[in-house]
């Protein structure tokens, strides 16, 4: 585990709080209203230099929305919650009001986490933090892939506790993660499981091969699947239900026929393949070491094609192209 993981809250909270002031500042108007006449306030003070009352009133309600909205985005900007290896942190606060409090991590009774209709929607989540000797939990709202958060800081909790260290693969897969994709990591949601048509699609597998392909003519890299590009964890059930033997074993020698058939089966000693589950959800993890030699993706027959990795995408080479890749690659 990598300290301290920062978590920050998504975009949602700065437009509820953006709401939540606008409604405040105007509930505050119409009540003052009842006791005090605006246009007649206006008249006896500054009725002199703005002839319009309506175009003052509009250019004052916008400096304030301006400096308003300005405000809690700073706030919002520079809030974060800070897990480290004893304890989570919270800091927050404005220029001159800074807050910061924590929570030790011994005293943390269990972490969940759960989504009202709107973040479901948005896919987001609010982790739910339950200290001992409290009844009142703490809240983590609106925050993306917020079943890795829970996982991470389960894990943090066991390591303070037990002073062990926990299951390296485990712990690379949510730091990765979080991470997000990059030259070496892919991530994708479904091996063969079309989620939009409903039906299994070799599109799909020929996709995977690619990033596989991919990543032993360049530099490895680690293929994720069982998650979502944004990082939600999906898992892997759907395709599990398409397989003949509907586990992991199932997945397993599935991948290894396709590996077979459109990469070769000499490449399969470069390809590791395990399995974690995150949340009570099955995902793989595919680690891949570069090639000694050339790897081209055989489909439709005899057509072969060669990819290559470019930034946190998987890109195919021209037929000219190749030569000169393999001529610096590979024959230094």
């Amino acid at each position: 585990m990598k300290f301290p993981v920062i978590i920050k809250q998504s975009p949602l909270v700065l437009v509820k709080r953006i709401i939540a002031a606008e409604l405040a500042g105007s509930i505050l108007l119409f009540i003052v209203s009842f006791f005090t006449n605006y246009e007649a306030l206006y008249k006896e003070t500054l009725g002199t230099f703005f002839q319009r009352y309506d175009l003052f009133i509009f250019l004052v309600g916008s400096v304030i929305q301006l400096i308003l909205t300005l405000g809690i985005l700073f706030v919002w900007q520079d809030e974060e919650y800070r897990v480290k290896e004893k304890e989570i942190v919270y800091r927050g606060g404005f220029f001159f009001h800074r807050r910061e409090k924590s929570i030790l991590l011994k005293n943390i009774s269990s972490v969940d986490y759960s989504r009202n209709m709107l973040e479901l929607i948005l896919g987001y989540g609010t982790l739910i933090i339950y200290s001992n000797g409290t009844d009142k939990p703490f809240y983590i709202r609106n925050i993306e892939t917020s079943e890795i958060y829970a996982d991470i800081i389960k894990d943090a909790i066991d390591q303070s506790i037990s002073r062990r260290p926990k299951s390296p693969t485990k712990v690379s897969i949510l730091d990765m993660i979080l991470e997000g994709e990059h030259s070496r990591l892919e991530l994708k949601q479904t091996f063969r499981w079309d989620i939009k048509q409903k039906i299994t699609s070799k599109m799909l597998e020929k996709a995977v091969m690619k990033t596989v392909a991919a990543f032993l003519n360049t530099k490895g890299g680690h293929l994720i699947i069982g998650v979502t590009d944004s990082g939600s964890v999906h898992g892997l059930s759907e395709d599990f239900n398409t397989l003949v033997r509907k586990d992991r074993d199932g997945f397993e020698n599935h991948f290894n026929q396709i590996l077979k058939s459109m990469i070769g089966a000499e490449f399969r000693q470069y390809v590791e393949i395990s399995f974690e589950k995150i949340e009570e959800k099955d995902i793989c993890l595919i680690q891949v070491v570069p090639s000694p030699k050339p790897i081209y993706l055989r489909s439709n027959g005899d057509d072969e094609d060669f990819f290559i990795r470019t930034g946190n995408t998987t890109s195919p080479l021209k037929v000219s192209e190749v030569s000169s890749y393999i001529e610096s690659h590979w024959k230094k």
